[in-house]
């Protein structure tokens, strides 16, 4: 990534966002932000390609503007839609010799993790660790610099996506001018909205955007399950239309000014005015009655995430709901919620500045992944408590290299299947780091052909 910046593009049914951030303390700080607004989405995937193509390059312009960063690498975000979720064990042995446990050796055990999956029509885009476990003994989240003398082996969580809609995704991306260093699935993403206490008992994520609702359940300190909704923003939007007799554009400025999701909190006091589609003069409304709509649909939306929940075998949610995405803006939309469970109900809304909008979730959640897998792997050391922003890398002209993953990085090489290629890591400070993992060594060449 360029310098220690990380720039990520949330691909969603309405609108294209892309929020460059940088790690600081234990947290984000945004530089920039993008977003244009397209029909060239439908449900997560790319309808037409040379209109979604048009809203990736706006926004990542209007994104290098207001950051003034020379965007040239990308963390691209996947929906749910069209994913699965798999549990893989895997191990390495180190044969009786004591070793200490490195970012290498993380690296290479996530990385053979994908041997073990072979798909004709999927990929892999995430490799997760649940658990370690150090010679069969010590359970650890991270095992780096603990001493080893049999084996390091790992629990890990695999997403895969269709490939096609993957490799039409990736071509669309880099169509713009940029690299997609990595792609993070936002099943995994949403794990940074959610507190470690709500991670730890059961916690469901409910990402209503415009097409697409996406469910995600954590549990045990790892994802669970992750599925989609085919309704959402938009079909209430639809409903709104219809019942006020008017067409779809002014009802979405009706549902964002005045929708309320709960009738029981909505008001009668507050009225507005519409022109229908087969009148000449404006119809009067109050917000109670416009409400009356939108619940029916919501509360459908809810009912179908329970059922979802039901299909993965999850009768207990114990860290309670969250809600997000574009149509959490909407006034009692936690209330209707928290009228139908019996669990805690919030709305997550991201705390830096600039993004303080729930729609902006995924976005952010995609960078806390590359920074995740980055400290994890131990790629990067960033101290934003002893140094000013402009000296938090000490690497000599270089750019520390960002978290593997199956796509094109710098230096790369392209292999056929099968084919095991190494390449050298580039020379990196020392106080940096020591040693640095190699690239990926498996690649698979008709990705991007």
């Amino acid at each position: 990534m360029e310098e220690h910046y990380y720039v990520a593009i949330d691909i969603g049914s309405a609108s294209v966002k892309v929020v460059v951030g940088e790690k600081f303390h234990n947290g984000i700080n945004v530089i920039g932000t993008g977003q244009t607004f397209t029909d060239g989405i439908k449900r997560g995937v790319i309808d037409d390609f040379d209109v979604a193509k048009q809203a990736i390059s706006e926004a990542l312009k209007k994104a290098k503007i207001a950051s003034g960063v020379d965007i040239k690498e990308v963390f691209v975000k996947m929906p749910v839609i069209h994913t699965e979720i798999l549990d893989i064990e895997n191990a390495i042995q180190f044969s009786g010799e004591s070793t200490e446990i490195t970012g290498q050796h993380i690296e290479d055990v996530l990385d053979s993790v994908r041997d073990k999956y072979k798909a004709d029509n999927s990929e892999i885009i995430g490799v997760y660790p649940k658990l370690f476990i150090v010679d069969d003994i010590h359970e650890v989240s991270d095992p780096k610099e603990m001493v080893a003398t049999q084996s390091l082996a790992v629990d890990a969580g695999v997403i895969t996506i269709n490939r096609s809609l993957l490799v039409n995704t990736l071509r669309c991306v880099e169509s713009c001018g940029v690299e997609v260093l990595d792609v993070f699935s936002d099943a995994y993403n949403y794990t940074y909205i959610l507190t470690p206490t709500e991670v730890e008992l059961g916690a469901c994520v409910i990402d209503i955007g415009d097409q697409l609702t996406q469910v995600a359940f954590y549990e045990r300190g790892a994802l669970f399950d992750a599925d989609s909704i085919p309704v959402a923003g938009s079909h209430i939007t639809n409903d709104v239309a219809q019942a006020l007799n008017t067409s779809y554009d002014k009802a979405e400025r009706i549902k964002e000014q005045y929708g309320h999701a709960f009738y029981d909190n909505a008001s009668e006091q507050d009225v507005f005015h519409v022109t229908q589609n087969d009148k000449d003069e404006e119809a009067a409304f109050n917000q109670k009655e416009l409400s009356d709509f939108i619940e029916a649909r919501v509360e459908e939306i809810y009912e179908e995430v329970f059922e979802l929940l039901q299909e993965m075998g999850i009768d207990k949610v114990n860290g309670g709901f969250v809600i997000t995405g574009g149509t959490a803006n909407m006034l009692g939309i936690k209330d209707l919620l928290q009228d139908m469970v019996n669990e805690k109900v919030r709305v997550h809304v991201p705390t830096q500045m600039g993004i303080r909008k729930p729609e902006f979730s995924s976005a952010i959640a995609t960078i806390s992944s590359g920074i995740n897998f980055d400290e994890l792997l131990d790629y990067v050391t960033i101290n934003n408590h002893e140094t000013p922003v402009e000296e938090q890398y000490t690497v000599s002209e270089e750019k520390p290299k960002q978290s593997k993953g199956l796509f094109k990085r710098k230096n790369q090489v392209n292999v056929e299947p099968g084919e095991t290629v190494t390449v050298k890591p580039d020379d990196i400070d020392e106080e940096v780091k020591e040693e640095q993992p190699g690239l990926m060594k498996k690649i698979m060449k008709s990705l991007f052909e």
